[in-house]
């Protein structure tokens, strides 16, 4: 696994774990509903161009404080804190589901001081015909095949692997209630929260990613986005499903390089 470094600091006196490696212009990753151990590929292919901050959000693994932020408002304060606090300049902001709807929020608000911004697998929109799964009722022994287009595939048995540990079992289960309920508070029971009336606003350049196989975030909700953003361009990555940033990491950080240049 790549090193990186781990750095702690306090937002909203909250203590918040980030992870960071690389040089160049800064890029924040805001992750997903999946939190990741360690430093995955896709954000070492990242750091080989930017200084990538990858923080821990409230909630998930080892970060804590999420009950001091009460909704979706104070989650963007929050994140546009934790900015301020790491001394980042106009950083390219990259989010993964909920946290490309975050990302949204915070360009929507202040995309003066932002570079770009990529939006990956976006939650926060609604289609009447194509809502998209609701994975929050998925059993755990389901989840894989929603995450991944091929679940079966050997190359991706490090991805949500079988545990036979009932110590690290425990763990994992105690970590997905947690990332769960953290993802609920701000996308439950309907995601849409009102960010297509405000994602208008975005005045930076935008990628929307989408992923061909994923039940999640349809293809549609990511047409939906770039058609509400000016100066923006949406992709559909092939076959790969929802976590397309672990399933094909080398297309998803160079989809990224590409429109960062």
């Amino acid at each position: 696994m790549s090193s990186f470094e781990t750095i702690t600091i306090d937002v909203q006196s909250i203590k918040v774990t980030v992870r960071k490696k690389g040089s160049g212009p800064p890029l924040l990753f805001l992750h997903g509903a999946f939190g990741y151990e360690g430093w995955p590929t896709f954000l070492d292919l990242l750091s080989e161009h930017y200084t990538v901050y990858a923080p821990i959000h409230p909630g998930f693994l080892e970060s804590e404080g999420i009950e001091k932020i009460n909704d979706l408002y104070d989650l963007v304060l929050f994140n546009l804190d934790l900015v301020d606090c790491l001394a980042l300049n106009d950083p390219h902001i990259v989010g993964h589901y909920f946290e490309a709807m975050v990302a949204a929020e915070i360009a929507s608000v202040c995309s003066h001081n932002i570079g770009k911004l990529v939006m990956a697998n976006p939650a926060g929109f609604w289609i009447d015909d194509d809502p998209g799964l609701d994975y929050f009722i998925v059993p755990d022994n389901e989840i894989r095949k929603h995450l991944l287009a091929h679940p079966e595939d050997s190359r991706y048995s490090d991805i949500f692997p079988e545990i036979d540990d009932e110590s690290e079992q425990d763990q994992r289960s105690i970590d997905k209630v947690k990332a769960l309920s953290t993802v609920a508070k701000f996308l439950w029971p309907v995601p849409d929260k009102g960010l297509s009336k405000r994602i208008s606003r975005i005045r930076c350049e935008t990628l929307v990613i989408t992923s061909e196989c994923d039940p999640i975030v349809p293809v549609s909700h990511g047409e939906k986005a770039s058609s509400l953003i000016g100066n923006s361009i949406h992709m559909t990555l092939s076959e790969v499903g929802h976590l397309a940033l672990l399933e094909d990491p080398e297309t998803f950080a160079a989809s990224i390089v590409d429109f960062l240049r």
